[in-house]
C-alpha cells in the first residue's frame, strides 16, 4: 500500500520537474529561434535578386547622373532641391558611396551564408564552393577598391620630379576640390619624347552659298570639279617645304605709292624701323614712349606749305548709307549718341570703338593694329548690332548682318588718337621735305630732312633715320622651294568659276582660307589624322635618394612600384615641357584576380573534373555489384 502510494507523488513530482526544465528552456530556444531567422534572412534567394536588382537600379542612376561633379552643376541642370538630393543621397558619387558598399558586402554575405547551407561535406563539390569563392572574392575586390583605392593626375616637367599626385574629392556640400597625396618614393622624369607620324594633308572646299563643304584630292595636274558649282580646281605646282619671301620693289619714278624706310632710335638704342606708306600704314606707334612717327605725302607745293604750319587734328567718323535710298552722311564718333538717318525707318547709335580689336586693355595702351567700332542699328525688325573694322570696310558683305541694305563704313579712328609726341615726315613733290614735332598739341620745331641723316629733337630723346624712299612702292613675292623633305607643303591652285580664274599658293601652316573673286568660294589646305603616334617618358624612381627602377612608359605601357601603377596620360601640346602621368592604387586588384582565378578552377572542376569522378565511381560501384553477385 506504502509503494502504491508514492508512485503518483514521484509521477507529479516528474511532471512538475519536467515542467519547470520546459519553463527553464524556453528563453534558449526563443535565441535559438531568432538565430534561426537571421540565418534564413541571409540564406534567401529572395534577399539576393532584391540587392542585384538595387544595384541595377543604382547602375542606371550611376550612367543617367553625371558623376563627380561639384554641386553648382548639378543646381544648374536639375535644380537646387534635387541638386541636394543627389548631394545626400551620393548619387554624384554611386559607385564611391558607402551604401553602395554596403549593397556589395550584404551580397557577399549572402553567397556566403547560402555556399555553407548547401555545403555537403565531399569533394565532388569543390567546383560549387570555388565559384560560390570566386563571386565573393570579385565582390570584396570592388569594395577594397571603391573604399581604399586611390587614383589622381600630376605633370611632371623634364628634368624635374616629384613626390605627390592630385585627386579629385567631392567634399559634404557638394564642392570639388583637389587633395594632394603623398607618395612613398619620388618620380624624376629624365626625357619627354614624342614620335609623330609621317604628317598627311588635305583641300577643303567650301561653296558658301549651298552651304557645302567637300574634301578634294591634292593630285597635280588633275581638273576637278566642285559638285553642285560652277567652279573648278586644278593643282598646278606642288612643294614639299616651302616658303614665302617678300622683297620691297620700287615699280618707277612715279609717286604713285610713296613710301619711306625710317629708324627711330631712343638714347642710340634701336626701338623700330621699317617702311611707312603714305596711302596704307603711315605710321608708327611707340605706346610706352608715348610717341607716333607719321608719314603724309602732299601731291602740291600748296597743300605741302599749309600742312607744315597747322597741327591738322584729324576726327574720327562713321559713314553710313543706304544704296536704294540714295542716302549718304558722315557722323562724328560720339559714343551713345542717336542719329536719324534721313527720312528712313533706321537711327544709329554707337557703342564704343577700340584701336585694337579683341584687345581688352584701356583705350591709351592698345597699338592701332585694328581699329574697330561698334554700332546699333534699330529698324522695322528690331535692334542689331554690328562690328565695322577700319582695316577691312568688305567685313559686313561677307558677313551679311540682318539689315544688310544698311552699310556702315568707319574712318580715321587710330589717326584721330594724337599722342603727346608726334613727329611728322612731311614730303611733296621736288625738295619739298620737312620733319615737324608735335608735343602737347604745338609744334616745338621744324626741320628740313635728308636720306640717310640723323636727327634729333628739342628736349626729347628720340632721333630719327629716313634710309630710303621709293616713289611707287611695292612687294614682290616669291614661293621657293627650302629642301625636299616635307616641312611646310605648299600647292598652288587655279580656281575657274563664273567670274574667271584665280590662281594662288595655298600654305597648308595658313589659318585663313584663301577666296575666289565673288567671295562664295573659299579653299583651304590643312593638315589632317593625328600628328602625334607616341609620347613617351624615361622615369625614374627614387627612394632615399637611390634610384630603385627605371622605365621609359607610355600608353597602355606603365610603370609598377609599391602598389602604385604609374600610366602615361598626357603631355604639354605646346611645348612638350611637361608629361602628365596618372596614378592608381587598387589593392582589390589581387583579390578581385583571386576570384577569377577561383572561378576558372571551379568551372573546370564542374565540367571536367567532376563527370570524370562520377563515371570513376559509376565503374566502382559496377565492379563492386557484379563481384558481390
Amino acid at each position: 500500500m506504502g509503494s502504491s502510494k508514492n508512485k503518483p507523488t514521484r509521477v507529479k513530482t516528474e511532471t512538475v520537474g519536467n515542467n519547470e526544465q520546459t519553463k527553464v528552456n524556453k528563453p534558449g530556444q526563443n535565441k535559438k529561434r531568432d538565430s534561426n531567422k537571421v540565418w534564413d534572412f541571409f540564406c534567401s534567394v529572395k534577399l539576393a535578386v532584391i540587392i542585384i536588382l538595387v544595384m541595377a537600379v543604382a547602375c542606371v542612376l550611376g550612367t543617367i547622373i553625371l558623376q563627380g561633379r561639384s554641386f553648382d552643376e548639378y543646381t544648374a541642370r536639375h535644380g537646387y532641391g534635387f541638386a541636394t538630393f543627389i548631394r545626400i543621397t551620393q548619387l554624384n558619387n554611386v559607385f564611391y558611396s558607402y551604401w553602395f558598399s554596403v549593397l556589395l558586402v550584404l551580397l557577399c554575405a549572402n553567397l556566403i551564408c547560402c555556399t555553407i547551407r548547401r555545403w555537403r561535406n565531399t569533394f565532388l563539390q569543390t567546383g560549387f564552393v570555388l565559384t560560390h569563392l570566386s563571386l565573393v572574392l570579385i565582390l570584396l575586390g570592388g569594395v577594397i577598391k571603391f573604399q581604399m583605392g586611390v587614383k589622381g593626375g600630376v605633370n611632371v616637367y623634364e628634368g624635374k620630379s616629384v613626390d605627390y599626385f592630385l585627386t579629385q574629392k567631392i567634399d559634404s556640400m557638394g564642392r570639388l576640390d583637389y587633395v594632394k597625396k603623398s607618395l612613398p618614393f619620388s618620380i624624376a622624369l629624365d626625357d619627354f619624347i614624342l614620335e609623330k607620324n609621317e604628317p598627311k594633308y588635305q583641300i577643303v572646299t567650301y561653296v558658301k552659298d549651298k552651304d557645302k563643304q567637300k574634301v578634294i584630292e591634292a593630285n597635280v595636274g588633275k581638273r576637278q570639279r566642285i559638285p553642285g558649282s560652277d567652279y573648278r580646281v586644278t593643282i598646278t605646282d606642288y612643294i614639299p617645304d616651302a616658303e614665302l619671301r617678300q622683297e620691297p620693289v620700287n615699280e618707277s619714278d612715279k609717286p604713285d605709292n610713296p613710301a619711306i624706310f625710317v629708324k627711330l632710335f631712343g638714347s642710340e638704342s634701336l626701338l623700330a624701323e621699317g617702311w611707312l606708306l603714305a596711302q596704307a600704314n603711315n605710321y608708327h606707334d611707340e605706346k610706352k614712349r608715348d610717341l607716333r612717327l607719321e608719314y603724309l605725302w602732299l601731291p602740291s607745293q600748296q597743300e605741302f606749305d599749309n600742312a607744315v604750319n597747322t597741327i591738322q587734328n584729324v576726327n574720327a567718323k562713321i559713314t553710313a548709307s543706304i544704296p536704294e535710298l540714295g542716302f549718304f552722311q558722315d557722323y562724328s564718333l560720339e559714343l551713345n549718341k542717336t542719329f536719324k538717318l534721313s527720312s528712313s525707318d533706321y537711327s544709329l547709335r554707337i557703342l564704343q570703338y577700340v584701336l585694337n580689336y579683341g584687345d581688352t586693355r584701356p583705350i591709351s595702351e592698345q597699338p592701332a593694329n585694328n581699329p574697330a567700332v561698334q554700332v546699333e542699328i534699330d529698324g522695322p525688325d528690331g535692334v542689331e548690332m554690328r562690328w565695322i573694322f577700319e582695316n577691312f570696310p568688305e567685313w559686313d558683305k561677307m558677313h551679311p548682318a540682318k539689315y544688310e541694305n544698311v552699310k556702315i563704313a568707319c574712318s580715321d579712328i587710330a589717326n584721330a588718337h594724337m599722342t603727346r609726341n608726334v613727329i611728322r615726315i612731311y614730303h611733296a613733290p621736288g625738295e619739298n621735305q620737312k620733319l615737324v614735332y608735335i608735343k602737347d598739341k604745338q609744334i616745338v620745331e621744324t626741320i628740313p630732312w635728308e636720306l640717310d641723316k640723323r636727327y634729333s629733337f628739342a628736349n626729347n630723346e628720340h632721333q630719327l633715320i629716313i634710309s630710303s624712299y621709293f616713289p611707287s612702292f611695292d612687294i614682290k613675292q616669291e614661293v621657293v622651294k627650302k629642301s625636299d623633305q616635307i616641312g611646310t607643303p605648299a600647292i598652288r591652285v587655279r580656281i575657274d568659276g563664273p567670274s574667271g580664274k584665280k590662281e594662288d599658293w595655298l600654305f597648308a601652316d595658313s589659318k585663313y582660307a584663301t577666296w575666289y573673286k565673288d567671295n562664295n568660294f573659299a579653299m583651304i589646305y590643312e593638315p589632317t589624322g593625328e600628328s602625334v603616334k607616341h609620347f613617351i617618358s624615361n622615369l625614374r624612381i627614387v627612394k632615399n635618394n637611390q634610384t630603385v627602377m627605371e622605365k621609359s612608359i607610355k600608353v597602355n605601357d606603365p610603370l609598377k612600384c609599391d602598389g602604385y601603377v604609374i600610366y602615361q596620360s598626357s603631355y604639354d601640346p605646346e611645348k612638350g615641357s611637361y608629361s602628365g602621368l596618372q596614378i592608381v592604387k587598387d589593392p582589390g586588384i589581387p583579390v578581385v584576380y583571386s576570384g577569377f582565378g577561383a572561378l576558372c578552377f571551379g568551372v573546370i572542376f564542374i565540367f571536367y573534373v567532376k563527370p570524370f569522378l562520377r563515371k570513376k565511381q559509376k565503374k566502382e560501384n559496377e565492379v563492386m555489384e557484379n563481384e558481390y553477385n
